[in-house]
């Protein structure tokens, strides 16, 4: 090492190597990078075939999303069976494949492929089960849509409680004919309110104080539980009718004006039979202080009077009414009166003031 610096000799198992110390202090280094750079391009090479597949599975999800967006695009135009295809097709690796079986099942139904609808519905159920009340809702949508009102009530057994699904039990209950059912949510109906909701709740309420088969005391008990936003004259009158016997009618229209004083509940009471005719007089000389002044109220007491057989104030209190209001029944039963004493001209010309008003 004296006599040449710089010089170096390595010798092992009868090998020799000798070269200068510069060369094996390059030849060191050059080594030391070639063996970090292979090592990282291994572990590339190892890692790059997690990558490639995450790559591609990012690229499915990518081109699922780009189906199912055409698919629900396609139900918005009415092309239901493009819309189902693309749907289907984007499933496997849609981020919520039960919306596409959801999506895929609405277009199945607007063909009438029930089969296929029921189908996509049970795997709908079985991929996300937290999707429960949102398939109850839409499967009740798809069984009112084609008046299928039984698998609708099955499917609102499982809906939740807003005021959509509201308005889908009103239409299927009244649809069926439940009435007893729907008067449960009559309530509710009338706090959320809007046009379908209140006709179905007013036909609800109509056909519960007019069922087949039901006693007079059943159908007072509808009445009175019905909520008093439903009680109209309409209602009242209809549950008048169906009732067997006149006292019954009787009671029922006479506290029903007590409550609210109307025209038509006034003829009606006027108009009933002979048997609660005194009961009926007593009520209206009850209520002569504070409707003295009602064209109805005299209407009301001459039909009575009439009845009784005292023309003589039946006439009388038919022109103090038309003196304060025109009322065609009025001038009707003037011209009869008139008529009947044999005045017919008289007669007719009350009977042309009935049919002008």
């Amino acid at each position: 090492m004296h006599r040449d610096p710089g010089y170096v000799l390595v010798s092992y198992a009868g090998h020799t190597f000798q070269t200068s110390l510069w060369l094996l202090l390059a030849l060191i280094v050059a080594g030391a990078i070639g063996v970090r750079y292979g090592y990282r391009f291994i572990a590339m090479l190892i890692s790059s075939g997690g990558r490639i597949s995450a790559w591609r599975i990012a690229r499915r999800k990518e081109k699922a999303t780009s189906l199912t967006m055409r698919g629900m695009a396609l139900m918005c135009q009415g092309e239901f069976e493009r819309a189902e295809r693309y749907l289907v097709s984007g499933l496997d690796y849609s981020e919520v494949p039960a919306m596409n079986l959801l999506w895929a099942a609405r277009s199945a139904n607007a063909e009438g492929r029930a089969d296929k609808r029921d189908e996509y519905l049970q795997q709908a159920a079985s991929v996300d089960n937290g999707l429960g009340s949102a398939l109850a809702v839409a499967g009740a949508e798809m069984a009112i849509t084609r008046r299928d009102w039984g698998q609708a009530l099955t499917f609102l057994t499982d809906a939740p409680d807003n005021d959509h699904v509201l308005l889908m039990r009103a239409r299927t209950l009244s649809a069926l004919e439940h009435w007893h059912d729907l008067k449960e949510y009559l309530p509710s109906m009338i706090r959320v309110g809007g046009d379908e909701l209140m006709s179905i709740a007013r036909s609800c309420a109509l056909s519960l104080v007019t069922l087949e088969g039901s006693t007079d005391g059943e159908r007072r008990k509808q009445l009175d539980r019905l909520p008093s936003e439903l009680i109209s004259t309409e209602v009242i009158l209809a549950c008048v009718q169906q009732l067997s016997k006149d006292s019954a009618k009787e009671q029922m229209l006479k506290r029903s004006l007590d409550q609210k004083w109307h025209p038509d509940l006034v003829v009606a009471y006027g108009q009933l039979g002979s048997d609660t005719l005194t009961a009926r007089l007593k009520a209206m000389n009850g209520w002569r202080s504070g409707h003295s002044e009602d064209a109805d109220y005299h209407l009301g007491l001459g039909l009575m009077l009439e009845q009784s057989n005292d023309y003589a104030k039946a006439q009388k209190a038919y022109e103090r009414s038309l003196a304060l209001s025109p009322r065609p029944l009025a001038s009707e039963r003037l011209g009869l009166l008139a008529s009947f004493e044999g005045d017919y001209k008289r007669g007719s010309e009350y009977l042309k003031q009935a049919i002008r008003r």
